[in-house]
């Protein structure tokens, strides 16, 4: 299937790539369609540091996300069980677990959400952004720093 977007206009996705969020996202409750878009990459053995969370219902609204995995291994949410019922019984490997990344024009300033991430059941192709339990992890957690370490490679 074919879908619109504002930032890669329209673009070719498989319909098993459609997740559906039964109470939108906070702000966004109408829409309920989302899929994830990859920007092509020039290296195609390299896993993209970013995703968009891309909108089926409204081509002009996506969200930038990341897995966070990548800067912090030990991301470990806990999330209310009653949350994770209404996506279905997930297991290691049917779940998926992104950030919603706010980059500002201060490149350096860059953030990830930590404190509400958004979980996919890749079973039920059901999923929703979750707030966690974990009070440790905040809303904005600035993470160019170590981007910039794991580059060059320190």
């Amino acid at each position: 299937m074919v879908i619109e977007t504002k930032n890669f206009g329209n673009v070719e996705i498989n319909e098993d790539s459609v997740y559906t969020f039964d109470y939108g996202l906070p702000g966004f409750e109408d829409l309920r369609k989302f899929t994830i878009i990859t920007a092509d990459s020039d290296d195609s053995n390299k896993k993209p540091l970013f995703y968009w969370l891309q909108s089926l219902e409204s081509p002009d609204i996506s969200f930038i996300i990341m897995e966070v995995y990548d800067i912090m291994p030990d991301y470990n949410p806990l999330v209310y069980d009653s949350d994770l019922a209404a996506i279905g019984e997930v297991k290691d490997d049917n779940l998926s677990i992104y950030n919603i990344v706010v980059i500002p024009k201060i490149v350096s300033k860059m953030s990830v959400n930590l404190k509400a991430p958004i979980v996919l059941n890749l079973t039920t192709k059901k999923g929703g952004q979750m707030i966690t339990k974990n009070e440790d992890y905040p809303i904005k957690y600035y993470f160019y720093e170590e981007l910039k370490k794991k580059k060059g490679g320190e």
